[in-house]
């Protein structure tokens, strides 16, 4: 082999390299892709792993860490501004009645012989004790008006975010009609066993769901016995006690994609029952 064919062999060899590695190097500098996804909305979220998750990860859906969390309060309207500006009463008309001067007092009269007397008269309105007078202006320089325009208090506004999942799911490939957990999904499944070892208070429901193909009563079936399955690999595998899981069977009914004939509403799903 002479060298100009030697050179041409290691270039195309090179080549080969090259265009074989080039994808691989193209996946490592896009980044790992995302291994779990939240799916759904409000109660119905779920955490749905693309890969056997760790037992860490699943603790951390059904029993995270506590968290602080503030709450703004904000008061709307201007009901305490409204009560700050109101005017206040004066101070005499809170006391009791003030004492008439001794000068207003009738002087004491000499005893004489009874003689018929004329039938009292109402005293004129002038002689009104000043207290009485005084109350009376002090409650006319409030307007109505004011006192009925006055804003009720406002609700206080309370701010919180948005709960997280407290469910998570897997997409098991279960073979067209069968519920026979297959051999590369069995490492999901392990995954759970080992938390519920880990925790021995934790309770678990096992749902199925199936998306709309076929008919209804089978696939409520159908997801039934899939539930069933996986919950006897629990208990065959890593001995769960049954009282501590729960399996249902929902089919198509609580679909977490718009399409309820997406593949993505096939799945199994796990909820903590304490």
């Amino acid at each position: 082999m002479t060298k100009s064919t030697l050179s041409h062999a290691l270039t195309r060899t090179l080549a080969h390299s090259l265009v074989a590695t080039l994808p691989m190097l193209a996946a490592a500098w896009a980044g790992p892709v995302s291994a779990q996804t939240v799916e759904g909305a409000g109660s119905s979220k779920v955490m749905m792993f693309d890969r056997p998750p760790s037992v860490e990860e699943l603790r951390e859906v059904v029993a995270p860490e506590p968290k602080i969390r503030t709450r703004s309060i904000e008061i709307i309207g201007g009901a305490a501004g409204a009560a700050a500006k109101r005017p206040r009463p004066i101070d005499e008309i809170n006391y009791g009645t003030a004492p008439i001067p001794s000068a207003a007092q009738p002087a004491p009269q000499p005893e004489v012989q009874p003689v018929a007397q004329p039938a009292p008269q109402p005293a004129p309105q002038a002689s009104r004790p000043v207290h009485k007078q005084r109350r009376q202006e002090v409650r006319t320089e409030v307007p109505a008006a004011q006192t009925a325009t006055a804003e009720p208090p406002a609700a206080p506004v309370a701010q919180e975010q948005d709960a997280a999942p407290q469910a998570f799911g897997f997409r098991i490939n279960f073979a067209l009609n069968s519920a026979e957990i297959p051999a590369e999904s069995a490492s999901y499944i392990d995954a759970v066993g080992a938390l519920m070892k880990e925790d021995p208070t934790l309770g678990l429901t096992v749902e199925g769901h199936t998306d709309a193909s076929g008919s209804l009563p089978y696939n409520m079936l159908l997801s039934q016995r899939r539930a069933v399955s996986v919950g006897e690999y629990l208990v065959r595998v890593y001995q769960i006690d049954p009282k501590r899981i729960t399996v249902d069977g929902k089919g198509p009914t609580a679909p977490i994609a718009a399409n309820p004939y997406d593949g993505r509403n096939r799945r199994v799903e796990f909820k903590p029952t304490h």
